[in-house]
This record gives C-alpha cells, structure tokens and sequence, in this order.
C-alpha cells in the first residue's frame, strides 16, 4: 500500500468501533490474518506507525496511543478520519474534512428529497410554469398542509391535472411522489413525521391487492379511489396480476371499514383498476380500516 492511499470505509468503521472499546481497557488483541486488520496494519507500516515486521506475528496489540497516531496521520495526509461520523455527512461536508471520496457511505444526495406537487403552479424568471419541486422534506412546513396524498405512479404524479380530486374538498393536501430509488427515503421519512402528528395519509395509486396492501400497512388512513360502481365498470382481470394474488388473504382478513367493502368485493372478483385508468373520474376519499376511525 502506497502512503498516499487510504484506509477503506469498512476499515474505518472497523478502527471507530475499535475506538469506541479501548475507551473502557487499554488495549485489544488481534489476529494478523483478518482482511481489515491486515489492510490497517500495512496501512500503519507503511507510514512507520508500527515496526515493519508487525504482520509477520501471529496477533497484534492495538493502543489508544496507536489509534490516535492513525487519526493525526489521517488528518495530515488528509485522508477520510475514522473517528469522524462519515455515515452522518453529505459529500458536500465530507469534501471539507479530507480529500479522500467515499461514496459508499454518508448521506446520498436525495436521501432527504421529495418530489413535491404545488398547488398552485408558479411563473419562474424564464416564462416557464413550475408545477413539480425537489426538494428536502425536512424545510416543509408541515402544519401549513392538512391532508398527505401520495402519489404511486410517478406519470400519473406529473399528470395529476388529469384526475379529478376536486369534490374532495381538500383545503391545502400535501402532495409528494411515493418515490422509487432516489425518492422513496425521503417520502417515507416525510410520512413517518406526519403521521406522528396524527394527521390523515391518503395512498393514491393502483386499485389492486398490492396497491390495497400498501396503503392498509403503511400507515394511509384512506384511499383515492372513483366510485364504486365506476370501479366495478372499469376493473378488469387484465389489471389483476396473478402475483397479487398472495396479498389478498391478508386484505380479507382485516377490519375493514364499511365504505370499503363494495371495493374489496372488487378484488375477490380478482378485478383490478389501474391508477392511469382513472383519469376523468370523480375521485373520493375512501377510509380503509376501521380502527382509524375508531
């Protein structure tokens, strides 16, 4: 190993943890013949913190006074130390502290985004309307929103002028994406916050057992759904995947509330409804279960 080249991330989890132990005894013995500890003891000869014959011997004693001459060599090459909390930074505050890149480890860059709907479009300087923000849930005003709606489908969240919500009556909904990989930890941090606040979670998205499932297990209080006779002259078994098939138990099993009863009908019939399909619908609120409203 070249001096220039620094300790891996699992390495540094390894010596934080390490760290973290010798704080309550002096010292800890290792094997020699372990992959990190062989990475961090070249690492250490290398740059004549420890004799060059240390992997030669069949266990090594590690020191706080030895953790610490790695931290300040870490911190003099510039190099990702082990005793900072990397899991905790963005690469933003990483690149303040060292050089080294990690990208493995830390905050992803929209770990805290959502794709959040306005309610009412803005004018941007070039002309353009902006209906659709990223941005980090966590500089969202919570309580100037009174209902969450979540939206599965991302087409059908850019599209949402397509669906009709209108009879609702919501006053000011909350409106973000369900997310995918980019998305979904900063929708479901977003929810899980809402949700402690005992404020209602609406699941719009597919009518299926899946889609059903998602919104009885997550937490959602209702869905948005059209009527059922519109459900009902609309579903069909082509929009029923034969892999839903193992959610529906579960849905049958549950308390479910009166006004989704017609609905569940719906599924046993294994006829389903897909979000894209209820464009132009008068969309309702429909309540889920109920000790929600208990």
């Amino acid at each position: 190993m070249t001096e220039a080249e620094p300790l891996s991330y699992n390495a540094l989890v390894w010596l934080k943890k390490l760290d973290h132990r010798l704080k309550a005894k002096n010292c800890e013995k290792k094997n020699t013949d372990g992959k990190i500890v062989i990475q961090v003891l070249r690492w250490c000869s290398a740059l004549d913190l420890i004799p060059a014959n240390s992997l030669l011997l069949p266990d090594f004693i590690f020191t706080m006074a030895l953790l610490n001459k790695i931290s300040d060599t870490q911190q003099r090459l510039k190099q990702a130390k082990f005793r900072d909390d990397i899991s905790e930074q963005n690469r933003i505050e990483s690149a303040q502290l060292s050089d080294q890149e990690i990208k493995t480890a830390g905050i992803r860059p929209q770990q805290h985004r959502v794709l959040l709907r306005l309610n009412q479009p803005l004018v941007n300087a070039l002309g353009m309307a902006v209906e659709v923000v990223d941005t980090d849930w966590r500089n969202i005003a919570l309580t100037q929103f009174d209902v969450l709606i979540v939206v599965e489908n991302q087409d059908c969240f850019y599209h949402l002028a397509l669906f009709d919500y209108s009879k609702c009556n919501f006053h000011s909904p909350l409106i973000i994406y369900r997310g995918d990989r980019a998305y979904s930890k900063g929708a479901v941090a977003l929810k899980r916050c809402w949700l402690k606040k005992g404020k209602t979670a609406i699941y719009f998205g597919d009518f299926d057992p899946k889609g059903v499932s998602i919104a009885m297990n997550e937490g959602y209080h209702s869905m948005l759904l059209p009527s059922p006779d519109m459900v009902i002259k609309k579903s069909s078994s082509a929009m029923f995947p034969d892999a839903q098939l193992k959610f529906l138990p579960e849905l049958l099993r549950g308390e479910i509330h009166c006004h989704f009863c017609d609905y569940l009908l719906v599924l046993e019939k294994h006829q389903a409804l897909r979000q894209q399909k209820m464009q132009g619908d008068i969309l309702q609120v429909v309540p889920l279960l109920m000790r929600d409203f208990l």
